[in-house]
């Protein structure tokens, strides 16, 4: 289940399913990258200060999210990967992030390995099975096994929000007699990236899976929202901070 708890007098989401682990999206409240509001800028510089103090860490790793199927494992060196769109670790007092604003994000975490990873999933990457592959390469790179893996569908666009045309929709539909993933108006189909993604991770073998209802578009108030806010948005972000052994 996802509640929104306090970080620090800043305003987070978190799920009772890891609710032990150093694992959260932030809202609004919490402003990490600034993208297209400049605005903003003070605020999110101050911000990762405050969360680098706040975790006790001395750097932020992120990505160059360009909605691919590419993923990149953490290491000791670099603390920025281009063109990524999840990041895994099982590197002590490693922090990672990675931004969302209506895009499905992802958090996965094995406590048997102490290892963690974030998916950006947008419809291109949910169309490129990026989260299966996420924990494809847990598995084959690290040999975690799926069953032993948590995972948290955060705050996106909701199915009611997410309008598209027939040729996004044939892109991320197989089934076309499943009316569970989408609901068509007219010429336009409504579709669940929420839903498309919990399948792919059911179809690896995660078992322990939290699913947000929230709808990011729905409620721009708390989350930002590119197809609300006309693309002229900042981002809230997925955080995972890996355990001290």
């Amino acid at each position: 289940m996802f509640y929104f708890d306090d970080f620090y007098g800043k305003k987070i989401l978190k799920s009772s399913l890891l609710s032990d682990f150093d694992c959260f999206f932030t809202t609004r409240d919490f402003v990490l990258t600034y993208k297209d509001r400049d605005d903003l800028i003070s605020e999110a510089e101050k911000n990762r200060i405050f969360l680098k103090n706040k975790l006790n860490t001395n750097k932020i790793i992120t990505a160059n999210q360009i909605h691919s199927d590419n993923i990149a494992l953490i290491n000791k060196e670099n603390d920025f990967y281009d063109n990524t769109d999840a990041l895994i670790s099982n590197i002590e007092n490693s922090l990672f992030i990675m931004n969302f604003a209506d895009c499905v994000p992802i958090i996965l975490y094995d406590k048997t390995t102490n290892t963690g990873a974030i998916v950006h999933a947008g419809w291109r990457g949910t169309a490129q099975n990026i989260a299966q592959k996420t924990v494809f390469k847990m598995q084959n790179k690290l040999n975690i096994n799926p069953k032993n893996i948590t995972a948290l569908i955060g705050p996106a666009i909701g199915k009611c929000c997410f309008e598209t045309n027939e040729d996004v929709f044939n892109k991320l539909i197989d089934d076309k007699n499943n009316l569970t993933l989408y609901e068509k108006k007219g010429d336009k189909y409504y579709i669940d990236l929420k839903l498309l993604n919990y399948n792919q991770l059911k179809n690896t073998g995660v078992e322990n899976i939290d699913i947000c209802s929230y709808c990011t578009c729905c409620m721009s108030d708390i989350f930002f929202s590119y197809r609300k806010e006309k693309g002229k948005t900042a981002r809230h972000s997925a955080v995972v901070k890996i355990k001290r052994g």
